[in-house]
């Protein structure tokens, strides 16, 4: 039985920005997930619009809840034609029974590069990528909430362009929160910093907002990454901060 003194979860959506959250799709539900990554950065100028009007990469997935603590998704990123199937257990919910100071939930998958390469199959290792993430949440008050997702992903530097071995794991440790600026209007942020193996240009990292409205959730921000799947954001980004450059994404959320 939940005895929780607050009235909104710590999370609307079932990402924040990238990193996955302790929210869950619920029993017999779905959940249609939109995200889109402009390519070129704000600092590119008018030329581009500021990057809106380049190119951009673009996942759609869409999950089922099996239970209320269970559920499966489906995605496809047109970054290396790559598909992600991916799980995600509810372990517990902070406040159960005043016995958890926090909600711990486990994500794990795995995803398939299927773009094709010259005199290559498709079906091959250096193709396949396994990853797992246990995300630990803590609300503090009804409008602020905190959240940590210590990850592992596998075969990271698989880029046909890389001159390093193939085949390199990531381990990172991000963290993130929601500020509920005004009803369903949020301030939202993450960094994520690689602790060990294959590393991009830069640790990853996003800001900006979050509005909820009916069964559907908006997010806008900026951000140094360009990846939509696990495997693919979790080594970071290729924009460094200490330059203030970022490019424009939004996640779009629906339930039903």
């Amino acid at each position: 039985m939940t005895d929780d003194p607050f009235q909104n979860p710590p999370f609307w959506a079932s990402r924040l920005i990238n990193l996955p959250t302790t929210k869950t799709i619920g029993k017999g539900k779905m959940l249609f997930r939109v995200s889109h990554r402009f390519y070129p950065t704000v600092r590119s100028g008018y030329e581009s619009f500021y990057g809106l009007n380049g190119p951009a990469y673009i996942l759609l997935s869409l999950g089922y809840g099996i239970t209320n603590n269970f559920s499966v998704t489906l995605g496809h990123s047109n970054l290396y034609n790559e598909f992600e199937l991916s799980l995600q257990w509810l372990a517990f919910n902070q406040g159960q029974g005043w016995m958890h100071p926090f909600s711990l939930a486990f994500s794990g998958g795995g995803s398939l590069i299927t773009q094709k390469q010259e005199g290559k199959k498709v079906f091959r290792s250096e193709n396949a990528k396994l990853n797992l993430q246990m995300s630990l949440s803590r609300q503090v008050t009804n409008s602020f909430s905190l959240l940590m997702v210590p990850a592992y992903s596998s075969n990271t530097n698989h880029y046909p362009y890389n001159l390093e071995p193939p085949s390199k794991e990531t381990w990172v440790l991000g963290a993130g929160g929601r500020w509920t600026i005004i009803d369903d209007f949020s301030f939202i942020g993450e960094w994520v910093p690689v602790l060990s193996g294959y590393k991009a240009n830069a640790h990853g990292w996003g800001s900006g907002f979050e509005y909820k409205i009916g069964g559907h959730v908006f997010e806008v921000f900026g951000t140094n990454c360009f990846g939509l799947t696990s495997d693919q954001l979790l080594p970071g980004g290729d924009l460094k901060l200490s330059k203030k450059d970022y490019r424009i994404g939004f996640n779009i959320f629906r339930t039903f």
